[in-house]
């Protein structure tokens, strides 16, 4: 994965997205600029939108 990802950033118009429940696990190589380079919190429903 780290090997594909190298030069991606040339590619205009490519988003690469990704998912985890367990970001303590990932390498830190695949968080460095050009990679994986930002981070979105997603937090849990709260009870009301979990029952909906």
């Amino acid at each position: 994965l780290l090997i594909e990802m190298d030069g991606i950033e040339k590619l205009k118009g490519v988003t690469i997205i990704a998912a985890t429940n367990r970001p303590d696990c990932i390498d830190p190589a695949l968080m460095r600029p050009g990679r994986f380079d930002r981070l979105v919190y997603v937090p849990l429903p709260d009870e009301q939108t979990r029952l909906e």
